[in-house]
This record gives structure tokens, sequence and C-alpha cells, in this order.
């Protein structure tokens, strides 16, 4: 009997105990539904309830609080009872990962790796890794070894061509990111990277060719996109190019480049309040520097198209100050800055400006700009003095408008009949004002 009421004893006590275990896992589980982790960690932190179940939810919690260390000890913890799992290997590597440990965190994939060859998420952390640490040798001999176990890997591939457009080694990475397209031609990141290279390569069409058709079945890719409305603005398709970035904008890409060509689009379509607020917002993603300087002239030559044409000079006046002196591209963006003073009525630094191109560029339609310039302002002898520099270096066979077959265009006249004729009109001002 007494044994009886012993085991019945013994009985309800593991009962009772079960049932308060049963319900304190309860209550963990509500408080990871409603995320509340402090909960989780509270209820979880008995030594004698830290069963699996409960450690995973105590790393969730950790996790999801960014509490990386404390992640790292569980892990270690777990490790040290039992180093056959790759998995608790590479949840340990995502910890270092966090903390900025990518080196410590590599070799711990690389670990996992070798317990479990077959997981391709193992392999794709590990070489995720590798281009992190920037190592491309050893991604180049990760990915070699994936595809001697699985040679369909279509990551594997374009991981390979990633490695290679690194180093700017554009023929074996087109080659790695062709063999993942043809192995899967609706994953997202292959598709940009190949119509990235194809615009990189001038091939705008190849580039149009491969985005709209992974549009047919997703139009939400930003990286796609990005590269279908650059295409068709390298193709000078600017409607086109603006409906897209308009809606890369639209999905929330604020990023530098997607305003620098949308502005460019504008400029392109001749809108230019557009082209200016657009253009203005990538210079505030990427202020003016030697590296931008096409963004800064964009602008000021949008800006000098508007209402705000004291900006546009600025700007440009900004772009020259980064131009060395032997920059064979300063000629034309002193042409530019000319346009800009043009646009803003301000002759004496449009003078300026093209004389400081005739310097770079020596070219005889500038002495002709020059001397109209200096026309237009009454400056009669600088008008005069230049008109003539321009007549004397035209050949005398170009004096004259002839067509194709060498007769004279009665109709039409060249720039040389036209400095004549402002020449006798400045003569003829002299005349009246009483001038020999």
């Amino acid at each position: 009997m007494r044994r009886l009421v012993f085991y019945g004893c013994f009985f309800l006590l593991v009962w009772n105990v079960s049932l308060i275990y049963a319900q304190d896992k309860e209550i963990v589980r509500q408080a990871l539904a409603c995320k509340d982790y402090d909960r989780v960690i509270e209820e979880t932190n008995r030594a004698d309830t830290l069963d699996a179940e409960c450690r995973e939810w105590r790393l969730q919690a950790f996790r999801a609080l960014g509490r990386w260390t404390d992640v790292r000890n569980l892990l270690e913890e777990a490790l040290s009872a039992d180093t056959t799992q790759a998995g608790v290997y590479a949840d340990l590597a995502d910890c270092y990962r966090q903390q900025g440990n990518v080196r410590k965190a590599s070799g711990l994939y690389a670990h996992a790796v070798r317990m479990a060859p077959e997981v391709d998420y193992l392999r794709r952390r590990y070489v995720q890794s590798l281009l992190s640490l920037e190592d491309y040798a050893q991604v180049r001999k990760a990915c070699h070894d994936w595809l001697s176990h699985d040679s369909l890997s279509a990551e594997a591939y374009r991981f390979l061509g990633q490695s290679f457009e690194a180093v700017d080694s554009l023929v074996p990475a087109f080659l790695g990111y062709r063999a993942a397209y043809r192995l899967d031609s609706l994953d997202a990141q292959t598709v940009a990277r190949v119509a990235n290279i194809f615009n990189s390569s001038e091939q705008y069409e190849d580039a149009l060719e491969v985005t709209e058709k992974y549009r047919l079945t997703d139009t939400t890719s930003l990286d796609v996109n990005r590269q279908n409305a650059k295409a068709y603005c390298l193709l000078e398709r600017y409607p086109e190019a603006i409906r897209r970035y308009e809606a890369l904008k639209q999905a929330g890409d604020r990023s530098f480049l997607t305003y620098y060509y949308l502005g460019v689009s504008y400029y392109g379509d001749n809108w230019f309040y557009g082209a200016y607020d657009n253009l203005k917002e990538a210079l505030k993603k990427a202020p003016p520097s030697p590296a931008n300087i096409h963004t800064l002239v964009y602008f000021a030559r949008a800006a000098s198209r508007t209402s705000w044409k004291d900006e546009g000079v600025k700007a440009m006046e900004k772009a020259m100050e980064y131009l060395l002196p032997a920059d064979s591209l300063k000629g034309v963006m002193y042409g530019t800055l000319a346009e800009c003073y043009e646009l803003n009525r301000d002759s004496e630094g449009q003078i300026r400006a093209l004389k400081k191109r005739y310097e770079c560029m020596p070219n005889r339609v500038l002495l002709y700009r020059i001397g109209m310039c200096y026309y237009w302002r009454k400056d009669w002898d600088n008008a005069i003095q230049y008109l003539r520099r321009y007549m004397a270096e035209v050949p005398e066979k170009e004096r004259e408008a002839r067509d194709e077959k060498g007769n004279l265009k009665k109709d039409t006249k060249t720039y040389y009949q036209n400095a004549e004729d402002y020449i006798k009109k400045i003569e003829e001002e002299r005349f009246f004002e009483g001038k020999k």
C-alpha cells in the first residue's frame, strides 16, 4: 500500500512539474508571437529550462535585439557540447559577420562548407564573405570547388563573374554571367550584372533586350530597372528613360545615379526645370568634386535655362576649378561656361570664357563669336579687331556659300559675309557719330 502511495505521489509530482514546464513554454511562445523579446529572455533565463527549443527561442530574441555578444556566447556553449552541427558553425559565422569580424566569419563558413558540402546556403555565405574581404582569388577557388560538386549552379557562375568584374576583367566576368544567365534567366542579380556590362561596353540595345525580357515576369527589381532606364537614357530615348526613372523614384530609389540620369534625361528632353530639380538632388547626394564634374556641368546648363541662371554660372565656375591646366576637357568646359554667361546675359563673362576657350582650342569661329559679343556691347574697336582676325583665317574658297557642285548659293550667307556686313554697320555707326 505504501509503495502504491509513493508511486502515486511521484506521478503527481512529475505531472505537476511537466504541467508547469509546459505552461512556462506557452508563456514564451506567446511572448515570441507578440515580439516581446525581453520577456522571452527573462522566461528562458533559468538553466533548468534551457532545452534545445528554449535555447533557439533565446537565440531568436538576442538576434532580434541585436545582442550579438550574447548570441555568440550561446552558440559557443552549443558547440562545446556538440561539434558535429554545421548549422551552428554557420550561425556563429553570421554572428561574427554582424559584429564586423568578416575574416573570422569566413573561416567558420569554410568549416561549415567542409562539413556539409552539399548545402548551397553554406557555400553562398562563404563566397559572400570572401567577396566582402575582396579576396577574389579565393572567391574563384571556392566557386570552382562549388561547380565541381554542382556544375549546374547558376549562383556559382554569377559569383565567379563578380570576382572577375571586381578587378575589371570584363571578358571572363561576362562569360561567368552568361553561363549563369543560361541556367537561370530570371535571376535579377544576374540580369542586372549582364546588363551593366552591356551598358559599360556601349551595347545599349543588348542591355535593353535582357532587361525588357526580364520585366515581362517581374517589374519590381530595382537593380534591373536601373540598368534598363540607363540603357534608354544612353540611347537618347529620353521619354522612356524618364518613365523608368520616375518609377524608380516612386519605388523609393533615392540613389545618386537615379537622380543624375533622370536629370540628364529631362535635359535631353528639353524640360530644363525637371533637369534642374533632379540634378540638384544628385549634387546633394554627391557634393561637388572632380569625380562628379559632369553632374556640375549638366546642372549648370540646366540651371542657366531656368529661373536660376546665377546658380548655373556658379556651378560652371566651380566645375572649372577642378580642371588641371593640361586637361583636354578644359576648352569644352570654357565653351559651356561661355554658354552659361550668355544665358545669364553677362556678355563680359561670356567674352572672358570664349577667350579662354580659344587659348585651349584655337578655332576661328570663336574669333567671330568674340567679335559679335563686342559688337552687341558697342565696343566697336574690339569688335572690328576680332571680326577681321576671323576673316583673315577663312580660306578664300570658304568665304562664300556654295552647293555640292561649287555653284554660289545666293540665298545663304557665310560667317565671313556676316562679318563683312557687321564691319560695314560699325563704320556707318561711326560715320553718324562723326568719327573717322
